[in-house]
Protein backbone atom coordinates (compact mmCIF):
# COMPACT_ATOMS: atom_id res chain seq x y z
CA UNK A 1 0.00 0.00 0.00
CA UNK A 2 1.18 3.42 -1.06
CA UNK A 3 2.26 5.68 2.00
CA UNK A 4 0.35 8.54 3.05
CA UNK A 5 2.72 11.67 3.88
CA UNK A 6 2.58 14.18 6.16
CA UNK A 7 3.51 17.51 7.22
CA UNK A 8 4.11 16.48 10.84
CA UNK A 9 4.80 12.97 12.18
CA UNK A 10 5.40 11.79 16.07
CA UNK A 11 7.47 9.20 16.63
CA UNK A 12 7.25 7.18 20.83
CA UNK A 13 10.38 5.02 21.79
CA UNK A 14 9.38 3.77 25.06
CA UNK A 15 10.97 1.04 27.13
CA UNK A 16 12.64 -0.22 30.44
CA UNK A 17 15.66 2.01 31.75
CA UNK A 18 18.82 0.65 30.76
CA UNK A 19 17.14 -0.30 27.25
CA UNK A 20 18.76 2.47 25.15
CA UNK A 21 15.15 3.81 24.15
CA UNK A 22 16.02 7.12 25.14
CA UNK A 23 19.03 6.93 22.93
CA UNK A 24 17.51 5.56 20.06
CA UNK A 25 14.95 8.45 20.44
CA UNK A 26 17.88 11.04 20.25
CA UNK A 27 19.30 9.25 17.37
CA UNK A 28 16.77 9.96 15.07
CA UNK A 29 15.98 13.11 16.05
CA UNK A 30 18.83 14.07 14.99
CA UNK A 31 18.86 12.19 11.54
CA UNK A 32 15.86 13.85 11.12
CA UNK A 33 17.25 17.00 11.76
CA UNK A 34 20.39 16.33 9.30
CA UNK A 35 17.54 16.10 6.60
CA UNK A 36 16.03 19.68 7.38
CA UNK A 37 12.97 19.44 9.47
CA UNK A 38 12.31 21.32 12.68
CA UNK A 39 11.91 18.55 15.22
CA UNK A 40 11.57 18.55 19.00
CA UNK A 41 12.26 15.21 21.15
CA UNK A 42 11.47 15.26 24.56
CA UNK A 43 12.46 12.29 27.58
CA UNK A 44 10.70 11.34 30.43
CA UNK A 45 12.24 8.92 32.74
CA UNK A 46 12.35 7.54 36.33
CA UNK A 47 15.20 8.76 39.17
CA UNK A 48 16.62 5.53 39.29
CA UNK A 49 19.34 4.12 37.63
CA UNK A 50 17.73 0.62 36.13
CA UNK A 51 14.07 -0.49 35.89
CA UNK A 52 11.05 1.69 35.43
CA UNK A 53 9.75 3.12 31.89
CA UNK A 54 11.63 5.37 30.14
CA UNK A 55 9.69 7.22 26.81
CA UNK A 56 11.53 9.60 23.88
CA UNK A 57 8.88 11.18 21.62
CA UNK A 58 10.02 12.91 18.19
CA UNK A 59 7.84 15.05 16.71
CA UNK A 60 9.35 16.41 13.30
CA UNK A 61 7.48 18.75 10.58
CA UNK A 62 7.85 20.13 7.27
CA UNK A 63 7.14 23.64 9.59
CA UNK A 64 7.64 24.73 13.07
CA UNK A 65 7.31 22.10 15.82
CA UNK A 66 7.00 23.67 19.33
CA UNK A 67 5.63 20.82 21.29
CA UNK A 68 5.02 17.25 21.38
CA UNK A 69 1.29 16.10 20.03
CA UNK A 70 -1.04 13.97 21.71
CA UNK A 71 -0.84 11.30 20.01
CA UNK A 72 2.00 9.16 18.55
CA UNK A 73 2.23 7.82 14.72
CA UNK A 74 4.62 4.97 15.25
CA UNK A 75 5.58 3.80 18.73
CA UNK A 76 8.57 1.36 19.29
CA UNK A 77 7.32 -0.54 21.97
CA UNK A 78 10.66 -2.00 24.10
CA UNK A 79 8.07 -3.04 27.31
CA UNK A 80 4.73 -3.84 28.14
CA UNK A 81 4.73 -0.89 29.61
CA UNK A 82 4.80 1.05 26.59
CA UNK A 83 1.62 -0.15 26.05
CA UNK A 84 -0.41 0.68 29.51
CA UNK A 85 1.21 3.98 29.96
CA UNK A 86 1.17 5.54 26.73
CA UNK A 87 -2.51 4.17 25.87
CA UNK A 88 -4.21 7.60 25.36
CA UNK A 89 -1.23 8.03 22.60
CA UNK A 90 -2.36 5.34 20.68
CA UNK A 91 -4.90 5.68 17.75
CA UNK A 92 -6.06 2.69 15.65
CA UNK A 93 -4.18 3.93 12.56
CA UNK A 94 -0.78 4.11 14.92
CA UNK A 95 1.80 1.35 13.92
CA UNK A 96 3.38 -0.46 16.79
CA UNK A 97 6.81 -2.27 16.25
CA UNK A 98 7.15 -4.68 18.99
CA UNK A 99 8.76 -8.27 19.42
CA UNK A 100 5.87 -10.90 20.38
CA UNK A 101 8.48 -12.92 21.95
CA UNK A 102 8.52 -10.08 24.29
CA UNK A 103 5.65 -8.93 24.88
CA UNK A 104 2.85 -11.25 24.96
CA UNK A 105 -0.02 -10.36 26.83
CA UNK A 106 -1.30 -6.83 25.93
CA UNK A 107 -4.12 -6.02 23.50
CA UNK A 108 -3.35 -3.73 20.92
CA UNK A 109 -5.85 -1.86 19.23
CA UNK A 110 -3.53 -0.28 16.24
CA UNK A 111 -1.41 -1.61 13.27
CA UNK A 112 0.89 -4.26 14.42
CA UNK A 113 4.68 -4.55 13.50
CA UNK A 114 6.01 -7.55 14.68
CA UNK A 115 9.61 -7.70 14.54
CA UNK A 116 11.16 -10.48 16.53
CA UNK A 117 14.25 -8.42 18.26
CA UNK A 118 15.55 -11.16 20.53
CA UNK A 119 15.20 -13.38 17.79
CA UNK A 120 17.66 -11.11 15.63
CA UNK A 121 20.00 -10.79 18.40
CA UNK A 122 21.04 -14.32 18.77
CA UNK A 123 21.10 -14.70 15.30
CA UNK A 124 23.58 -12.18 14.48
CA UNK A 125 25.37 -12.64 18.00
CA UNK A 126 24.88 -8.96 19.17
CA UNK A 127 24.37 -7.50 22.59
CA UNK A 128 21.15 -7.13 23.88
CA UNK A 129 21.29 -3.44 24.46
CA UNK A 130 21.27 -3.80 20.21
CA UNK A 131 17.57 -4.50 20.29
CA UNK A 132 16.72 -0.60 20.37
CA UNK A 133 18.87 0.18 16.99
CA UNK A 134 17.41 -2.90 15.30
CA UNK A 135 13.95 -1.27 16.30
CA UNK A 136 15.17 2.01 15.09
CA UNK A 137 16.33 0.53 12.08
CA UNK A 138 12.79 -1.14 11.17
CA UNK A 139 11.46 2.30 12.18
CA UNK A 140 13.43 4.16 9.90
CA UNK A 141 13.35 2.29 7.12
CA UNK A 142 9.16 2.11 7.32
CA UNK A 143 9.08 6.18 7.74
CA UNK A 144 11.67 6.85 4.98
CA UNK A 145 14.51 7.97 6.40
CA UNK A 146 17.89 7.57 4.64
CA UNK A 147 20.37 5.09 6.09
CA UNK A 148 23.17 8.14 5.62
CA UNK A 149 21.48 10.32 8.14
CA UNK A 150 21.09 7.66 10.67
CA UNK A 151 24.60 6.53 10.56
CA UNK A 152 26.17 10.50 10.89
CA UNK A 153 23.49 10.88 13.84
CA UNK A 154 24.71 8.13 15.64
CA UNK A 155 28.52 9.46 15.07
CA UNK A 156 26.89 12.73 16.51
CA UNK A 157 25.72 10.67 19.85
CA UNK A 158 28.70 8.57 20.15
CA UNK A 159 32.13 11.12 19.41
CA UNK A 160 35.04 9.27 19.50
CA UNK A 161 33.82 5.83 20.63
CA UNK A 162 34.69 4.16 17.62
CA UNK A 163 33.81 0.51 19.13
CA UNK A 164 30.04 1.74 20.15
CA UNK A 165 29.81 3.70 16.72
CA UNK A 166 29.99 0.59 14.99
CA UNK A 167 28.11 -1.98 16.87
CA UNK A 168 25.01 0.78 16.73
CA UNK A 169 26.19 1.27 13.02
CA UNK A 170 25.77 -2.68 12.22
CA UNK A 171 22.36 -3.33 14.48
CA UNK A 172 20.74 -0.47 12.98
CA UNK A 173 21.44 -1.43 9.44
CA UNK A 174 20.54 -4.97 10.15
CA UNK A 175 16.84 -3.50 11.16
CA UNK A 176 16.52 -1.58 8.47
CA UNK A 177 17.66 -4.07 5.92
CA UNK A 178 14.92 -6.64 7.78
CA UNK A 179 12.12 -4.37 7.08
CA UNK A 180 12.82 -3.55 3.43
CA UNK A 181 13.18 -7.05 2.65
CA UNK A 182 9.17 -8.10 4.84
CA UNK A 183 6.01 -6.80 3.88
CA UNK A 184 4.10 -4.38 6.54
CA UNK A 185 0.51 -3.10 5.78
CA UNK A 186 1.64 0.73 5.11
CA UNK A 187 3.48 3.58 6.71
CA UNK A 188 3.45 7.23 7.09
CA UNK A 189 5.92 8.99 5.76
CA UNK A 190 7.05 12.91 5.99
CA UNK A 191 6.64 15.40 2.70
CA UNK A 192 9.75 17.01 1.69
CA UNK A 193 11.64 18.84 4.01
CA UNK A 194 11.98 23.02 3.41
CA UNK A 195 15.82 23.60 3.93
CA UNK A 196 16.24 26.82 6.17
CA UNK A 197 20.18 26.69 6.71
CA UNK A 198 22.60 25.09 8.85
CA UNK A 199 21.19 23.98 12.11
CA UNK A 200 21.95 21.58 15.26
CA UNK A 201 19.85 19.43 17.99
CA UNK A 202 20.30 20.48 21.46
CA UNK A 203 18.75 20.39 24.86
CA UNK A 204 18.40 23.52 26.43
CA UNK A 205 21.66 22.76 29.14
CA UNK A 206 23.55 22.01 25.43
CA UNK A 207 22.54 25.73 24.68
CA UNK A 208 23.42 27.45 28.10
CA UNK A 209 26.59 25.16 28.18
CA UNK A 210 27.86 26.45 25.06
CA UNK A 211 26.90 30.13 25.79
CA UNK A 212 28.68 30.28 29.04
CA UNK A 213 32.18 28.95 26.66
CA UNK A 214 31.26 31.53 24.15
CA UNK A 215 31.08 34.07 26.86
CA UNK A 216 33.91 33.26 28.54
CA UNK A 217 33.18 30.90 31.51
CA UNK A 218 36.45 29.97 32.77
CA UNK A 219 35.33 27.92 36.00
CA UNK A 220 32.19 26.34 36.81
CA UNK A 221 30.82 24.25 39.95
CA UNK A 222 27.92 22.09 40.97
CA UNK A 223 26.95 19.00 42.77
CA UNK A 224 25.59 16.92 40.90
CA UNK A 225 21.42 17.49 41.23
CA UNK A 226 18.79 16.53 37.77
CA UNK A 227 17.99 18.24 36.06
CA UNK A 228 21.18 20.84 35.55
CA UNK A 229 23.64 17.61 36.00
CA UNK A 230 23.93 17.26 32.24
CA UNK A 231 25.74 20.67 32.44
CA UNK A 232 28.13 19.01 34.85
CA UNK A 233 28.90 16.47 32.33
CA UNK A 234 29.14 18.54 29.15
CA UNK A 235 31.41 21.23 30.85
CA UNK A 236 34.10 18.14 32.51
CA UNK A 237 33.79 16.93 28.44
CA UNK A 238 35.08 20.41 27.41
CA UNK A 239 37.40 21.57 30.09
CA UNK A 240 40.31 20.19 28.42
CA UNK A 241 39.82 21.39 24.96
CA UNK A 242 38.14 24.91 25.78
CA UNK A 243 40.67 25.39 29.07
CA UNK A 244 38.02 25.78 31.70
CA UNK A 245 38.28 24.30 35.28
CA UNK A 246 35.68 22.36 36.08
CA UNK A 247 34.95 21.35 39.87
CA UNK A 248 32.36 18.53 41.47
CA UNK A 249 32.12 20.55 45.17
CA UNK A 250 30.78 18.26 47.73
CA UNK A 251 28.05 20.39 48.28
CA UNK A 252 25.70 23.00 47.02
CA UNK A 253 27.14 25.64 49.49
CA UNK A 254 30.76 24.64 48.15
CA UNK A 255 30.33 24.92 44.72
CA UNK A 256 28.49 28.66 44.71
CA UNK A 257 31.42 29.87 47.29
CA UNK A 258 34.07 28.79 44.99
CA UNK A 259 32.27 30.64 42.14
CA UNK A 260 31.66 33.69 44.08
CA UNK A 261 35.06 33.74 45.14
CA UNK A 262 36.56 33.20 41.10
CA UNK A 263 33.90 35.94 40.45
CA UNK A 264 35.41 38.13 42.58
CA UNK A 265 38.83 37.66 41.09
CA UNK A 266 37.55 39.02 37.79
CA UNK A 267 36.75 35.29 36.57
CA UNK A 268 33.84 34.46 34.63
CA UNK A 269 31.98 31.63 36.53
CA UNK A 270 28.93 30.02 37.04
CA UNK A 271 27.18 26.94 39.57
CA UNK A 272 24.75 24.96 38.33
CA UNK A 273 22.09 23.73 40.56
CA UNK A 274 18.05 23.08 40.78
CA UNK A 275 15.30 23.70 43.62
CA UNK A 276 17.05 22.59 46.80
CA UNK A 277 20.74 23.42 45.38
CA UNK A 278 19.24 26.65 45.14
CA UNK A 279 18.16 26.69 48.84
CA UNK A 280 21.54 26.10 49.93
CA UNK A 281 23.22 29.00 48.02
CA UNK A 282 21.15 31.62 49.04
CA UNK A 283 23.61 32.71 51.65
CA UNK A 284 25.99 32.95 49.10
CA UNK A 285 23.66 34.82 46.75
CA UNK A 286 23.13 37.72 49.65
CA UNK A 287 26.81 37.62 49.94
CA UNK A 288 26.96 38.54 46.05
CA UNK A 289 24.38 41.15 46.48
CA UNK A 290 26.23 42.92 49.31
CA UNK A 291 29.95 42.43 47.81
CA UNK A 292 28.78 43.51 44.54
CA UNK A 293 30.05 40.37 42.80
CA UNK A 294 29.03 39.26 39.73
CA UNK A 295 27.81 35.45 40.86
CA UNK A 296 25.62 33.44 38.16
CA UNK A 297 23.51 30.25 39.34
CA UNK A 298 21.39 27.98 36.79
CA UNK A 299 18.61 26.98 38.42
CA UNK A 300 17.54 24.48 36.46
CA UNK A 301 14.09 23.63 38.19
CA UNK A 302 11.91 20.65 38.85
CA UNK A 303 8.89 19.33 40.58
CA UNK A 304 8.96 20.19 44.17
CA UNK A 305 8.18 20.52 47.13
CA UNK A 306 11.38 18.93 48.64
CA UNK A 307 12.99 15.79 46.61
CA UNK A 308 9.52 16.16 44.66
CA UNK A 309 9.78 14.30 41.48
CA UNK A 310 13.32 15.22 40.50
CA UNK A 311 13.36 13.77 36.84
CA UNK A 312 10.03 15.90 36.29
CA UNK A 313 9.56 19.49 35.10
CA UNK A 314 7.88 22.42 37.15
CA UNK A 315 7.89 26.29 37.10
CA UNK A 316 7.75 26.33 40.59
CA UNK A 317 10.95 28.33 41.69
CA UNK A 318 9.90 31.74 40.08
CA UNK A 319 9.27 33.92 42.44
CA UNK A 320 11.81 31.94 44.97
CA UNK A 321 14.35 32.93 42.40
CA UNK A 322 13.09 36.81 42.51
CA UNK A 323 12.81 36.70 46.18
CA UNK A 324 15.75 34.44 47.46
CA UNK A 325 18.66 35.81 50.19
CA UNK A 326 18.20 37.89 52.58
CA UNK A 327 18.21 41.65 52.92
CA UNK A 328 17.34 43.64 49.72
CA UNK A 329 19.43 43.80 46.90
CA UNK A 330 19.10 44.10 43.06
CA UNK A 331 19.55 40.45 40.66
CA UNK A 332 19.06 40.31 37.08
CA UNK A 333 16.82 36.97 37.07
CA UNK A 334 16.20 35.78 33.04
CA UNK A 335 14.09 32.66 31.79
CA UNK A 336 14.75 31.34 28.21
CA UNK A 337 11.84 30.73 26.33
CA UNK A 338 13.51 28.08 24.24
CA UNK A 339 17.20 26.10 23.43
CA UNK A 340 17.87 29.48 20.65
CA UNK A 341 17.37 31.61 23.29
CA UNK A 342 19.04 30.13 26.02
CA UNK A 343 22.51 30.11 24.23
CA UNK A 344 21.90 33.73 23.56
CA UNK A 345 20.47 34.83 27.12
CA UNK A 346 23.18 32.84 28.93
CA UNK A 347 25.96 35.67 27.21
CA UNK A 348 23.46 38.43 27.85
CA UNK A 349 23.38 37.60 31.75
CA UNK A 350 27.05 37.09 32.14
CA UNK A 351 27.59 40.59 30.53
CA UNK A 352 25.05 42.36 32.42
CA UNK A 353 25.99 40.84 35.42
CA UNK A 354 29.07 41.67 35.42
CA UNK A 355 28.68 45.66 33.65
CA UNK A 356 26.18 46.35 36.95
CA UNK A 357 28.19 43.75 39.43
CA UNK A 358 25.20 41.77 40.66
CA UNK A 359 24.37 38.58 41.16
CA UNK A 360 22.17 36.50 38.30
CA UNK A 361 20.27 33.84 37.69
CA UNK A 362 19.40 31.63 34.34
CA UNK A 363 16.22 29.96 34.83
CA UNK A 364 14.97 26.79 33.07
CA UNK A 365 13.02 23.98 33.74
CA UNK A 366 13.78 20.04 33.24
CA UNK A 367 11.74 20.33 29.85
CA UNK A 368 13.63 23.03 28.27
CA UNK A 369 16.67 21.64 30.11
CA UNK A 370 16.62 18.43 29.11
CA UNK A 371 14.54 18.41 25.73
CA UNK A 372 16.27 19.01 22.55
CA UNK A 373 15.01 21.12 19.48
CA UNK A 374 16.71 21.87 15.93
CA UNK A 375 17.85 24.58 16.28
CA UNK A 376 20.16 27.88 13.52
CA UNK A 377 23.41 26.82 14.21
CA UNK A 378 25.09 29.08 16.99
CA UNK A 379 27.53 31.74 15.94
CA UNK A 380 31.48 31.34 16.29
CA UNK A 381 31.66 35.31 17.29
CA UNK A 382 29.90 37.23 20.52
CA UNK A 383 29.93 40.19 22.16
CA UNK A 384 32.13 40.37 25.63
CA UNK A 385 31.22 43.17 27.37
CA UNK A 386 33.02 43.73 30.79
CA UNK A 387 31.47 46.79 32.05
CA UNK A 388 33.77 49.65 34.09
CA UNK A 389 36.90 46.97 34.22
CA UNK A 390 39.92 48.86 34.63
CA UNK A 391 42.94 47.36 33.20
CA UNK A 392 47.12 47.97 34.74
CA UNK A 393 46.72 50.76 32.36
CA UNK A 394 44.02 52.85 33.22
CA UNK A 395 44.66 52.95 36.75
CA UNK A 396 47.93 54.17 36.54
CA UNK A 397 46.48 56.88 34.14
CA UNK A 398 43.86 57.71 36.67
CA UNK A 399 46.68 58.41 39.46
CA UNK A 400 48.49 60.76 37.64
CA UNK A 401 44.97 62.48 37.60
CA UNK A 402 44.70 62.36 41.40
CA UNK A 403 42.55 59.66 41.61
CA UNK A 404 42.13 56.71 44.08
CA UNK A 405 40.53 53.58 43.61
CA UNK A 406 37.41 52.45 45.88
CA UNK A 407 36.16 49.12 45.06
CA UNK A 408 32.42 50.60 45.99
CA UNK A 409 32.62 54.10 44.77
CA UNK A 410 29.38 56.08 45.03
CA UNK A 411 28.01 57.07 41.57
CA UNK A 412 24.99 57.86 39.56
CA UNK A 413 24.23 54.38 38.79
CA UNK A 414 25.49 52.76 41.60
CA UNK A 415 28.12 51.24 39.55
CA UNK A 416 31.42 51.31 40.51
CA UNK A 417 34.78 50.89 38.38
CA UNK A 418 36.31 47.76 39.22
CA UNK A 419 39.79 45.83 38.66
CA UNK A 420 41.07 42.56 39.13
CA UNK A 421 42.35 41.74 42.61
CA UNK A 422 46.35 42.63 42.12
CA UNK A 423 46.06 45.02 39.81
CA UNK A 424 49.02 47.53 41.29
CA UNK A 425 47.86 50.48 43.01
CA UNK A 426 44.21 49.23 43.74
CA UNK A 427 43.61 48.03 46.57
CA UNK A 428 40.54 45.58 46.34
CA UNK A 429 38.94 44.84 49.81
CA UNK A 430 35.75 43.26 49.99
CA UNK A 431 33.38 43.02 53.13
CA UNK A 432 30.18 40.98 53.97
CA UNK A 433 29.44 43.68 56.21
CA UNK A 434 27.74 46.85 55.17
CA UNK A 435 30.66 48.79 54.10
CA UNK A 436 31.90 52.35 53.20
CA UNK A 437 32.81 52.97 49.57
CA UNK A 438 36.99 51.74 50.28
CA UNK A 439 35.15 48.22 51.70
CA UNK A 440 35.61 49.16 55.58
CA UNK A 441 32.49 47.83 57.99
CA UNK A 442 30.71 50.47 59.21
CA UNK A 443 27.73 50.90 60.99
CA UNK A 444 27.00 55.07 60.45
CA UNK A 445 23.72 55.99 59.19
CA UNK A 446 24.56 58.33 56.71
CA UNK A 447 27.23 56.15 55.01
CA UNK A 448 24.74 52.92 55.22
CA UNK A 449 22.07 54.51 53.55
CA UNK A 450 24.06 55.94 50.82
CA UNK A 451 25.80 52.67 50.27
CA UNK A 452 22.06 50.70 50.53
CA UNK A 453 20.55 53.12 48.30
CA UNK A 454 24.11 53.05 45.89
CA UNK A 455 23.10 49.25 45.31
CA UNK A 456 19.36 49.21 44.45
CA UNK A 457 20.08 52.50 41.95
CA UNK A 458 21.47 50.09 39.64
CA UNK A 459 18.28 48.15 39.01
CA UNK A 460 16.52 50.61 37.55
CA UNK A 461 19.33 51.38 35.52
CA UNK A 462 19.75 47.62 34.48
CA UNK A 463 15.98 47.56 33.58
CA UNK A 464 16.69 50.33 31.21
CA UNK A 465 19.22 48.99 29.71
CA UNK A 466 16.98 45.96 29.39
CA UNK A 467 14.24 47.29 27.90
CA UNK A 468 16.13 49.59 25.34
CA UNK A 469 18.76 47.31 23.87
CA UNK A 470 16.97 43.71 24.22
CA UNK A 471 14.16 41.85 23.68
CA UNK A 472 12.57 41.14 27.69
CA UNK A 473 9.09 39.98 25.86
CA UNK A 474 8.47 38.01 22.90
CA UNK A 475 5.03 37.81 20.92
CA UNK A 476 3.37 35.86 18.87
CA UNK A 477 0.39 34.83 17.06
CA UNK A 478 -2.43 37.07 16.47
CA UNK A 479 -1.98 40.95 16.67
CA UNK A 480 -3.56 41.68 20.13
CA UNK A 481 -5.99 43.95 19.33
CA UNK A 482 -7.24 41.60 17.10
CA UNK A 483 -7.19 39.05 19.20
CA UNK A 484 -9.86 36.83 21.07
CA UNK A 485 -7.58 36.08 24.37
CA UNK A 486 -3.96 37.28 25.67
CA UNK A 487 -1.61 34.20 26.76
CA UNK A 488 1.17 35.22 29.04
CA UNK A 489 3.23 32.95 29.74
CA UNK A 490 7.38 31.83 29.95
CA UNK A 491 9.71 28.81 29.26
CA UNK A 492 8.80 25.88 28.17
CA UNK A 493 5.14 26.12 28.64
CA UNK A 494 5.55 29.02 25.85
CA UNK A 495 5.94 25.52 23.90
CA UNK A 496 2.36 24.06 24.74
CA UNK A 497 0.69 27.66 23.78
CA UNK A 498 1.64 28.47 20.29
CA UNK A 499 0.61 24.61 19.27
CA UNK A 500 -2.51 25.43 21.56
CA UNK A 501 -3.46 28.60 19.36
CA UNK A 502 -2.90 26.52 15.96
CA UNK A 503 -6.19 24.12 17.17
CA UNK A 504 -7.42 27.47 18.82
CA UNK A 505 -7.47 29.13 14.87
CA UNK A 506 -9.09 25.87 13.75
CA UNK A 507 -12.77 26.76 16.26
CA UNK A 508 -12.12 30.59 15.44
CA UNK A 509 -10.42 31.86 18.32
CA UNK A 510 -7.33 34.02 17.68
CA UNK A 511 -4.75 34.25 20.24
CA UNK A 512 -2.03 36.37 21.17
CA UNK A 513 1.07 35.34 23.16
CA UNK A 514 3.35 37.07 25.17
CA UNK A 515 6.39 34.80 26.87
CA UNK A 516 8.65 37.11 28.86
CA UNK A 517 12.23 36.51 29.30
CA UNK A 518 13.77 38.72 31.50
CA UNK A 519 11.65 38.70 34.98
CA UNK A 520 13.85 41.19 37.14
CA UNK A 521 14.39 44.05 36.89
CA UNK A 522 10.67 43.27 35.44
CA UNK A 523 10.12 45.05 31.73
CA UNK A 524 7.36 46.85 33.22
CA UNK A 525 7.37 49.56 30.08
CA UNK A 526 7.41 46.92 27.86
CA UNK A 527 5.20 45.12 29.00
CA UNK A 528 2.29 47.91 29.52
CA UNK A 529 3.41 49.10 25.70
CA UNK A 530 3.03 45.73 24.67
CA UNK A 531 -0.89 44.86 26.80
CA UNK A 532 -2.25 48.13 25.85
CA UNK A 533 -4.01 47.64 22.55
CA UNK A 534 -5.99 44.68 24.43
CA UNK A 535 -7.22 46.19 27.11
CA UNK A 536 -10.23 44.56 27.85
CA UNK A 537 -9.48 41.31 26.15
CA UNK A 538 -8.95 38.29 28.64
CA UNK A 539 -5.57 37.82 29.71
CA UNK A 540 -4.76 34.10 30.85
CA UNK A 541 -1.31 32.49 32.30
CA UNK A 542 0.01 29.27 30.99
CA UNK A 543 2.75 28.08 33.44
CA UNK A 544 3.86 25.20 35.08
CA UNK A 545 2.65 25.63 38.78
CA UNK A 546 -0.06 25.49 40.92
CA UNK A 547 -0.86 29.10 41.74
CA UNK A 548 0.18 31.31 38.57
CA UNK A 549 3.39 32.36 39.81
CA UNK A 550 4.26 34.67 36.85
CA UNK A 551 0.85 36.24 36.94
CA UNK A 552 1.18 37.16 40.57
CA UNK A 553 4.66 38.89 39.39
CA UNK A 554 3.01 40.48 36.65
CA UNK A 555 0.45 41.94 38.74
CA UNK A 556 3.02 43.19 41.20
CA UNK A 557 4.87 45.33 38.71
CA UNK A 558 2.10 46.73 36.59
CA UNK A 559 -1.16 46.34 38.44
CA UNK A 560 -2.81 44.32 35.89
CA UNK A 561 -3.74 41.21 36.81
CA UNK A 562 -4.83 37.99 34.67
CA UNK A 563 -7.91 36.51 35.04
CA UNK A 564 -6.90 33.30 34.33
CA UNK A 565 -4.40 30.49 35.49
CA UNK A 566 -3.82 27.83 33.26
CA UNK A 567 -1.38 25.55 35.40
CA UNK A 568 -0.44 21.94 35.57
CA UNK A 569 1.89 20.16 38.01
CA UNK A 570 1.75 16.63 37.21
CA UNK A 571 5.16 17.32 35.97
CA UNK A 572 4.76 16.58 32.41
CA UNK A 573 4.16 19.15 29.23
CA UNK A 574 1.23 20.40 28.62
CA UNK A 575 -0.23 18.23 25.09
CA UNK A 576 -1.74 21.36 22.73
CA UNK A 577 -5.17 19.97 22.13
CA UNK A 578 -5.95 19.14 25.72
CA UNK A 579 -5.09 22.48 26.56
CA UNK A 580 -6.43 23.99 23.60
CA UNK A 581 -9.55 22.23 24.85
CA UNK A 582 -9.62 23.94 28.45
CA UNK A 583 -8.91 26.93 27.00
CA UNK A 584 -12.34 26.70 24.76
CA UNK A 585 -14.64 25.42 27.72
CA UNK A 586 -13.31 28.58 29.92
CA UNK A 587 -14.20 31.12 27.25
CA UNK A 588 -17.15 29.18 26.16
CA UNK A 589 -18.30 28.62 30.19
Amino acid sequence: MENSVRKTLQILVGGTAGSGSLTAGAVLGRALTRMGYYVIGVNEYPSIIRGGHTSYWVRAGVEPVYEIDDTCDVVIAMDEDTFKQHANEIRKDTIIIYDPDQIKHVKINAIEYKVPLRKIIREYELAPIAMNMIALGVCSSLIGVPMDYLYKAIEDQFRARPKVIESNKKALTIGYEYASTNTFERAPRLADPNPWGERIYVTGNEAISLGMIKAGVKFYAAYPMTPASPILHYMINVSRDKDIIVVQAESEIAAAQMVLGAAWAGVRAAAGTSGGGFALMNETLSMAGMIEAPLVIILAMRAGPSTGMATMNSQEDLLYAIFAGHGEFPRLVVAPGDQYEAFFRTIEVFNLAEKYRVPAIILEDKHLAESHRSVPAFPEKTRIDRGQLLTKEDVMKKLKEGWSFKPYEITETGVSPWVIPGTPYALVKSESSEHDEYGYVTIDPEIATQMYLKRLRKAEYLRREIEEKYEPIKVYGTEIDKSDIVVVTFGSATWASLEASKYLLEHGIHTHIVQISYLAPFPIETFKKIIKPGIGKPIVTIEYNATGLLGRLVSLETGIKPVKHFGKVDGRPFRPRHLANLILQWLRR
